[in-house]
């Protein structure tokens, strides 16, 4: 189980001895079914609220006081909402999967059998940490730094992140092939600001963090001062990784982050790390050049090297591999992983039920797996036709208007419009599934199963190295509720899990479904034109296409949305970092645009009835905001907007919005109310 986030309708039978809860709790959750799909409703919205003063507060304020924040989440929003409903779906896939009967295939075996033996309490509690020693024994064997290289590649197969990143990935500059990458990596907190920002709370957390090290090497057994001792070294060696650590908003920069290197070069970067032995050892395949995203923390990498004992390094190690598979360990040091991670970092109040956190292992590890049965029950041929019509619609949009703006001029009118008849969409599920068929999942072994998925899945993208880009390999399995644009693939991504309500519904009227899905479709299409994804060409090569004229055309317009949204506050006296976010919120504003233009050619120039009192126009910026609604804890936020790009529900919609003379049509709004701003930002 990598350390992310991510059926057949029959009695569920269940094996007594295989999960801690009693009998009556078994039965109670066989009788359990997914919650029913919450669905757009005119009494949700607040009308002691003027949709021009605050147009967020009008669509989601009953809906947020309908939801608080549930004790096992730091949120909650229609995300979740959608998420939990596929949770049940998943479950019931598992636990039918998991018995052990005749006639069970291969692919219901390894999914069945991982869920199982993460279910399995008392197995995981009776092998206590036992499963580890083979890594701790392979630490502790560590005779010199210069055997360094070959543990670390073993731990890096395990899925470890230790001392830096290793993997596969487009070339920047020659996107149809793949390259191998080495980028930064080796901290254990969310991101390296949070080693260095001097505010009371972020002081606080470093302090806590340190304790709470040292609380679980304690729980490995050892002693208290030694413990303590154990936790200063950690934090010193990932102070120091920090140090030469790109920031959040300068990794979006994707100049910042493609330096194609031969290895010589890599190697005179840290010539005290053997990066031969390295490669060797993790299993990559030979080549002879690579791309080095931060060249700087490898070279600050060698400091740090040179700078701390063998035997801090083996300290280190040993913190890691605790780390990284606490979730599938014996329940102390579940609980301690927690405390830090998710009730102080993200405000999280209670552990989340254990069937709900084992399905989402089982997503991360064989998502592929179980989506092929999710897709049967969820995903209908109708569902498919009627999300490529609404792309295509909004394509459309998009090309015309690229051919009317103002400020482009001919030549870059021409490239951007070869780049939109370039983009592929995927939509739904991949056309060929992920071949399992050597990972090996045994039952009762559940961080055994942990380890061997990471090790399948890191020898699976290794294996790309130095081939051509397979475009059918999707991001994630068929039940996330997400979607995404690739720049270097120039494709964008729909999973079935998202094309459900309150995203995509059925049911519903065009315009609420073109303000909804249609506006996230428009999101993630004019994401090949946002401050990034503007850099690479239809081909996904980063490339310069742009006249110098139109570039400083396009930087003032979306200048003119970093400014805005910086003035934002996120929670406390915290604003919106708008260069971070710069690029989803220009998705936004542009996906809007282009939703709404193709819902207005779907019109074609007729009005159609209104629906509970409420416009076409109206209930399509209702279909927006519907779908933001969200709760969230006070340190959750405070975490997200150090490193999220994107901006929270309220912002995103009241945002969008403002800058939209539509909006204030649709709602015959005042020329000076807040959600008719005075300088609005429009790029596409």
């Amino acid at each position: 189980m990598r350390n992310f986030l991510n059926v057949l309708t029959v009695t569920i039978l269940l094996v007594p001895a295989l999960f801690s809860e009693d009998k009556a709790a078994q039965e109670k959750l066989a009788q359990e079914k997914p919650p029913a799909y919450v669905r757009f409703s005119a009494d949700l919205l607040d009308k002691s609220v003027d949709p021009c003063n605050d147009f967020y507060a009008y669509a989601c304020s009953k809906w947020m006081a309908q939801n608080p924040v549930p004790s096992d989440r730091p949120d909650w929003d229609r995300f979740n909402e959608l998420q939990q409903r596929g949770e049940y779906i998943v479950r019931d896939i598992l636990e039918k999967a998991s018995v052990d009967r005749p006639g069970r295939s291969a692919n219901e075996q390894k999914s069945g059998d991982y869920y199982a033996s993460c279910m399995d309490e008392g197995a995981i509690e009776k092998a206590g940490t036992k499963p580890l020693e083979q890594d701790f024994h392979s630490i502790a064997a560590i005779e010199s730094k210069e055997e360094l290289p070959k543990e670390i590649a073993r731990l890096h197969r395990q899925g470890a992140d230790v001392l830096f990143g290793f993997d596969s990935g487009s070339d920047f500059k020659n996107a149809s092939q793949i390259i191998a990458e080495v980028g930064q990596g080796g901290l254990g907190m969310p991101d390296r600001d949070y080693y260095f920002k001097d505010d009371e709370k972020s002081v606080e957390l470093r302090k806590k963090y340190v304790e709470h090290v040292a609380r679980m090497f304690a729980l490995l057994g050892d002693d208290e001062a030694k413990a303590a001792a154990e936790a200063k070294v950690v934090m010193e060696i990932e102070t120091g990784l920090a140090k030469g650590a790109l920031d959040q908003t300068s990794r979006r920069d994707p100049q910042k982050i493609y330096h194609k290197l031969s290895n010589r070069e890599l190697a005179a970067l840290s010539p005290g790390f053997n990066w031969n032995t390295y490669f060797e050892g993790v299993g990559a395949p030979r080549f002879d050049s690579l791309n080095v995203a931060e060249p700087e923390f490898v070279k600050n990498m060698q400091q740090v090297l040179s700078g701390h004992t063998l035997g801090d390094w083996k300290t280190y190690l040993r913190w890691h591999v605790v780390h990284g598979n606490a979730q599938v360990l014996p329940a102390a040091l579940v609980s301690e992983n927690f405390d830090f991670f998710s009730k102080t970092l993200q405000g999280t109040k209670e552990l989340r039920l254990r069937w709900k956190r084992c399905v989402g292992y089982t997503n991360d590890d064989l998502g592929e797996l179980v989506g092929q049965v999710y897709v049967q029950q969820t995903f209908g041929a109708e569902g498919k036709a009627r999300t490529l019509a609404m792309v295509g619609a909004i394509e459309k949009a998009l090309g015309e208007d690229i051919k009317s703006l103002p400020w482009m001029g001919a030549d870059t009118k021409a490239q951007a419009l070869v780049k939109l008849q370039a983009i592929t969409n995927r939509i739904g599920f991949s056309d060929e599934w992920r071949d399992y068929s050597t990972l090996q999942i045994v039952r009762g072994e559940a961080l055994g199963n942990s380890q061997r998925a990471n090790q399948f899945d890191v020898q699976r993208r290794l294996n790309k190295i130095g081939k051509p880009l397979d475009k059918r390999d999707w991001p994630y399995p068929p039940m996330t509720v997400n979607a995404s644009y690739n720049p270097n693939q120039n494709n964008i991504t729909f999973p079935a899990g998202i094309l459900q309500p309150p995203f995509y519904d059925n049911r519903a009227d065009d315009a609420m479904n073109f303000g909804g899905i249609g506006a996230v479709i428009g999101h993630e299409l004019t994401h090949g034109f946002d401050d990034e994804g503007s850099q690479f060409d239809a081909e996904g090569n980063l490339r310069d296409w742009w006249t110098a004229n139109d570039k400083k055309q396009f930087e003032e317009r979306t200048g003119c949305i970093k400014d805005q949204y910086s003035n934002f506050v996120a929670v406390d006296d915290m604003k919106l970092n708008g260069k971070l976010t710069l690029g989803e919120n220009t998705a936004d504003n542009g996906g809007m645009r282009m939703a709404y233009m193709a819902m207005l050619n779907r019109f074609g120039g007729k009005e159609p009835a209104s629906v509970d009192g409420l416009s076409a126009e109206q209930r399509f910026f209702l279909g927006w905001a519907n779908v933001w609604c969200q709760n969230r804890t006070d340190a959750l936020a405070r975490m997200l907007t150090t490193m999220d790009p994107h901006s929270p529900g309220k912002n995103r919609v009241n945002g969008t919005v403002s800058n939209m003379p539509e909006f204030r049509a649709a709602y015959h709004c005042r020329g000076t109310a807040p959600m008719v701003n005075q300088n609005a930002c429009r790029v596409w």
